[in-house]
């Protein structure tokens, strides 16, 4: 291929995953400041005020330990990340393409080229599989939850996503399981809920692009060689 296409890796995926099932950036104030964090909005569930009415998602080991647990909530975790050999492209390359900063060189046979080219392996093919938690104290609220995200991830889905060149991708993802999350301790205290078990037919750039130089091959033209014989 001589098109070039961007990298892709583990936080590209996560962030495909959480906009495909339609949660988007909001502005929320946490300790004094402003600060960005993804929430969705379920049609007939109200969210925390802190999220104007959305349904806050966060991470299983969110970065900023101050998140609370707040209900009703998306709460999603990466289980496993699985290579997939099946799926493997031993050599070649995805790319190899005129590098940005090359010039145009000719050779012997007066045949023009890139100076410089640039080559992208091949990504490694993984599995990459999640479990998305719908949490609320309510079981009509769960399952309102369930059924608008669910759509997103039946059997067969994808996953959408952005590459490091902005060019939008789609990435199979099977739903693995649907169980239900329960956990009554009496009825003021109770969280009702479901889990969605995905498959991500992912893959993984652990190579960067890289450039090399050309190496032009000197040709001496036959009419060039005919003139020194007659000389």
């Amino acid at each position: 291929m001589s098109a070039r296409t961007g990298t892709v890796f583990l936080r590209d995926f996560d962030e495909g995953l959480v906009r495909t099932m339609g949660a988007e950036l909001i502005e929320i104030e946490l300790d004094g400041e402003k600060v960005q964090d993804y929430a969705i909005k379920i049609d007939g569930v109200m969210g925390p005020d802190l999220y104007g009415g959305a349904i806050p998602v966060i991470w299983q080991n969110p970065e900023n330990t101050y998140q609370e647990g707040l209900l009703p909530h998306v709460n999603i975790s990466r289980t496993a990340v699985v290579t997939a050999m099946q799926r493997w492209f031993p050599g070649g390359y995805e790319y190899r393409t005129p590098a940005a900063m090359a010039q145009t060189v000719t050779a012997g046979n007066g045949v023009q080229g890139p100076s410089l080219l640039e080559f992208k392996k091949w990504a490694y093919p993984y599995d990459i599989s999640y479990d998305v938690h719908l949490r609320a104290r309510l079981r009509a609220q769960a399952d309102k939850m369930l059924k608008q995200i669910g759509q997103k991830f039946w059997a067969y889905g994808q996953i959408f996503l952005t590459d490091s060149e902005g060019a939008e991708r789609g990435y199979y993802a099977f739903q693995e399981s649907l169980d239900t999350l329960d956990e009554v301790a009496d009825v003021a205290d109770r969280m009702i809920g479901w889990t969605i078990s995905l498959r991500c037919e992912a893959e993984l750039d652990f190579n960067d692009p890289y450039i090399a130089k050309t190496s032009p091959e000197v040709v001496v033209s036959v009419e060039s060689k005919t003139s020194v014989e007659e000389g």
